[in-house]
């Protein structure tokens, strides 16, 4: 298949990717439930929360997709928090005399266990 896309403006592109989503959201097979054993990541994103009635709003902002809104019920929002506060105090951040980029493909480790601003 092949779509040009070259022409089209950042408006017109932003609607062809919610309608593909829309789309691809209905077809078989259906994405995969687990996440693959690499990933290419977006490095420091922008991200968002605030408070819901049953739980939390997370935003994560991809530069091509733009802002991904995900609504988290509160024992999820429990449990974020309690392996964040695990993987903080487990690992040990880099020394700070070493300079070390961030990497953008991301082995994730399954194993280990917001104020409502923008960052």
């Amino acid at each position: 298949m092949n779509i040009d896309i070259s022409n089209l403006s950042a408006a017109e592109l932003d609607e062809l990717i919610a309608h593909a989503a829309v789309r691809r959201a209905t077809l078989e097979p259906a994405p995969p439930s687990q996440p693959p054993p690499q990933a290419e990541a977006i490095v420091n994103p922008s991200w968002h929360t605030s408070p819901l009635p049953n739980g939390v709003l997370f935003m994560l902002r991809h530069p091509g997709m733009g802002w991904l809104a995900f609504a988290l019920p509160h024992e999820h929002r429990v449990h974020l928090t309690s392996l964040w506060l695990h993987q903080s105090l487990l690992y040990k951040p880099v020394e700070a005399t070493t300079v070390a980029p961030l990497p953008t493909e991301i082995t994730p480790n399954f194993g280990t266990g917001g104020s409502g601003t923008m960052h």
